[in-house]
């Protein structure tokens, strides 16, 4: 593709002037049009001009269509191939088509066949070349991600989450690569329902690295001198985008409010976003029934109640020595409607070993690793629970420049 209009560029190789001429016609208002004589030539305007699309006369003098097939496929293993033949060779043409040829057309060709086999062309190779550009993202961002490790336990925790769906995105990204690579005919509505696939993959993968990036990124480079914080709008976007599709929200009903102004938090971002997901995943998998999950934030001003309650069988606050009452806070809630937590599990819950979720669900961390989170951050955090009628956990943070 030219860098001057952005336009597909279409490689016409045939030693007979008539059809090269009319395809140039055909073309030349909605393409870069490039036309070669023998296959020596086309060869050389591929090297220089990185064709999308070439279409290849099968029986030429010198190098055959199939021989030129072959060179362009070894140059560049996305370019789309469409052979033309004046004969019915069909072992030619199968030939062509083991070799990554797309399609071929008997000559004359019909004007309204060759715009349909072009435009295919085009959208496979666009599809193709988003996946590939997927995968390369996938691959760069799986290697910085394997390279934060030593930040700790936090930011090494947000490593395996987003491991996670990128494992995931990276099978189905495959998946499809090979379906396209594969499918000769894939056209019309099932091409375009393909590439409304592929576009909500390429998505997700933009979040990750964004996410990833933002996170533990600044992380990395964080000055110990600086004070912690992070919007927490900022987070409450990136936990919805990162839980959006993940297979513990199918079926239930998952809401995430955020502030109506924006307000920092004194926390690092990474632990923010642990804290929540830790919270959030457990609520979407306190019960396989469909159940409902509200994420809400508010800000409490200094002076405010916050709820302090005891230590009974339906109730925890942990760190009510952290609070300050000329402090403004912002409270992070999240509440559902499952089962509730028995009583003789809640006085243990904030343990560090503690799980009572199989090996295959959760982020494995635990409450525990939450409740050191919260305390590191001078924060406090409230659980209220009711059997049958469901479970609430409330994180408070101070708010940043207090």
């Amino acid at each position: 593709m030219t860098g001057q209009d952005h336009k597909p560029t279409i490689l016409v190789v045939d030693d007979e002037e008539g059809p090269r001429t009319s395809i140039r016609v055909v073309f030349q208002k909605d393409y870069n049009v490039l036309l070669a004589s023998n296959g020596k030539d086309g060869i050389a305007l591929a090297i220089e001009h990185k064709p999308d699309v070439a279409i290849l006369d099968i029986l030429m003098s010198g190098m055959s269509g199939v021989d030129v097939l072959r060179e362009l496929k070894h140059l560049d293993e996305d370019i789309e191939v469409i052979m033309l033949t004046a004969y019915e060779t069909l072992e030619t043409a199968r030939q062509a088509l083991r070799l990554g040829a797309r399609e071929y057309l008997n000559k004359p060709f019909d004007i309204s066949a060759i715009r349909s086999a072009v435009s295919k062309a085009v959208a496979r190779r666009d599809t193709n070349l988003e996946l590939k550009n997927d995968q390369i993202c996938l691959a760069q961002l799986r290697c910085e991600l394997a390279a934060q490790t030593p930040l700790g336990d936090a930011a090494s925790s947000i490593v395996h989450d987003l491991n996670n769906p990128l494992t995931v995105i990276n099978g189905f990204v495959e998946l499809i690569h090979l379906q396209v690579q594969s499918a000769a005919s894939l056209y019309g509505e099932e091409l375009e329902r393909m590439r409304v696939g592929i576009s909500r993959i390429h998505a997700q993968v933009g979040r990750c690295l964004e996410i990833s990036r933002r996170y533990l990124g600044t992380r990395r480079r964080l000055d110990p001198s600086i004070a912690a914080r992070i919007s927490v709008n900022d987070v409450l976007t990136d936990l919805n985008d990162l839980l959006l599709k993940h297979p513990s929200a199918e079926g239930n009903d998952l809401h995430i409010l955020t502030l109506e102004a924006p307000f920092a938090a004194a926390i690092h971002g990474t632990d923010l976003l642990r804290i929540l997901l830790n919270l959030t995943t457990n609520a979407l998998q306190s019960t396989d029934a469909p159940h409902r999950v509200e994420i809400t934030a508010q800000l409490l001003p200094a002076h405010s109640d916050l709820g302090i309650l005891p230590d009974t069988a339906e109730s925890r606050f942990l760190g009510a020595e952290n609070i300050n009452p000329k402090t403004a806070y912002v409270a992070l809630s999240v509440r559902d409607t499952g089962p509730g937590i028995p009583a003789n599990i809640v006085p243990r819950l904030f343990n560090e070993q503690l799980t009572t979720k199989p090996t295959d669900k959760g982020y494995g961390l635990g409450l525990g690793s939450v409740r050191q989170l919260v305390l590191a951050a001078k924060g406090a955090l409230r659980l209220t629970t009711q059997i049958a009628q469901g479970t609430e956990f409330t994180v408070f943070l101070p708010l940043a420049g207090n």
